[in-house]
């Protein structure tokens, strides 16, 4: 088994169809960019996720396939060891198109058209648009801002939720403050939950990416029959491009409910390379894993060092994620000439905040995870950009 690597290798990706890497020109409207805006990473796939890949491509056929009790005892073994969650066989269900997919099919499942839903926010785009674009009403909850770091806000919840509030769309740990809520906010989320009737969707898919000093905790665990908890491999492994997704559902009725939207889109076999990839990854590539979070934490610590000689930007600090959410507001400048320089002055491209709710007016969001001499070369991006 192979586990060297190194993350300092600079992987050539463009002419590849990356998203990242040549799609810049459709986003930003140059194809010449530094990207750091997309959520994927630009060190190399763990070794043994490539190795067995190539290894059941020997095989002649690549038909349908069904899901091994490996598959189960893996899941399970992840989550006991990683994040101290014995979760039973039965709770386990799974969506390999990816976890979007599959916090669609809970939406459908769990509430109609008019209907509102919460959302904890900045989070992550697709959150907000699965709810708008399916017709139900976005509650926003903005999260709480306190000496520089963000909070849940539960008392702002409680107090906007409506009588036809049927879900609450929590991103832990947060994407793209990079928060890792406390015992003590999710507990408060919980008691409002069971107060009020609702679920609580925890898209958890940079759970497995906290920082040294820092313990996510599912919020399954506190949330109980009221709670939907998503995980995935594809940003903890770089294995987007073989997606797949786990969801943890304690209640029957609800794992009823979405195994019926699992049947109605036919999503019931896995892709044959989403499934091994994720065995492999979850049973073998622990180290590679530990080794990637130690040098992204040494890349937040970077950027935060090399801001603070950068007067009029502010780095939010990071407990989980490979992603910065930088404070542009003391630059004096709107979203949309801050995103003209840094493209066409500093040739880097980064997501704007509002793309994450308007919440996110005057921040910025940066992808960390890349050698260290690619993201040098984007901080200068950032200094010259507002020079």
């Amino acid at each position: 088994m192979d586990l060297t690597f190194d993350l300092d290798q600079l992987v050539d990706r463009r002419g590849t169809d990356s998203y990242k890497w040549d799609g810049n020109e459709r986003l930003f409207g140059r194809a010449d960019l530094l990207p750091f805006w997309v959520a994927d990473m630009d060190f190399a796939t763990p070794q043994p996720i490539l190795d067995a890949i190539r290894k059941r491509i020997d095989h002649a056929v690549l038909g349908y396939g069904f899901r091994s009790e490996e598959y189960f005892s893996i899941v399970q073994k992840w989550l006991k060891d990683r994040h101290e969650w014995d979760v039973p066989r039965d709770w386990l269900m799974f969506c390999p198109p990816s976890s979007i997919v599959g916090i669609q099919g809970i939406v459908e499942g769990l509430s109609a058209p008019g209907d509102s839903i919460v959302a904890p926010t900045p989070t992550y785009g697709p959150l907000m648009d699965i709810v708008l674009q399916n017709q139900r009403r976005l509650i926003r909850n903005p999260l709480r801002e306190i000496d520089g770091r963000f909070e849940l806000d539960v008392d702002d919840l409680a107090a906007k939720l409506e009588a036809d509030t049927r879900l609450v769309m929590l991103c832990s740990p947060n994407n793209p403050v990079g928060r890792v809520f406390t015992p003590e906010e999710l507990q408060s989320l919980a008691d409002v939950a069971e107060t009020h009737d609702l679920v609580v969707v925890s898209d958890e898919v940079h759970c497995d990416l906290v920082m040294p000093g820092h313990r996510h905790l599912p919020y399954g665990i506190v949330g109980g029959d009221r709670s939907v908890t998503v995980i995935s491999p594809n940003k903890t492994f770089n294995t987007a491009g073989i997606p797949q997704a786990t969801l943890i559902i304690p209640n029957a009725e609800i794992r009823a409910e979405f195994q019926m939207f699992l049947d109605r889109m036919q999503l019931n076999h896995d892709s044959t390379f989403g499934a091994l990839g994720m065995i492999v990854a979850y049973s073998e590539c622990g180290p590679w894993l530990d080794e990637v979070i130690s040098y992204v934490d040494a890349n937040h610590r970077l950027v935060a060092d090399y801001l603070e000689n950068v007067p009029c930007v502010r780095k939010v600090p990071a407990e989980a994620t490979y992603l910065a959410w930088l404070d542009f507001r003391q630059a004096g400048l709107g979203q949309a000439e801050i995103m003209d320089r840094l493209v066409n002055v500093g040739g880097i491209g980064l997501y704007g905040g509002t793309d994450f709710g308007e919440e996110g007016e005057g921040f910025f969001r940066m992808n960390l995870a890349c050698p260290r001499s690619l993201l040098q070369k984007g901080l200068e991006g950032i200094s010259k950009s507002l020079e």
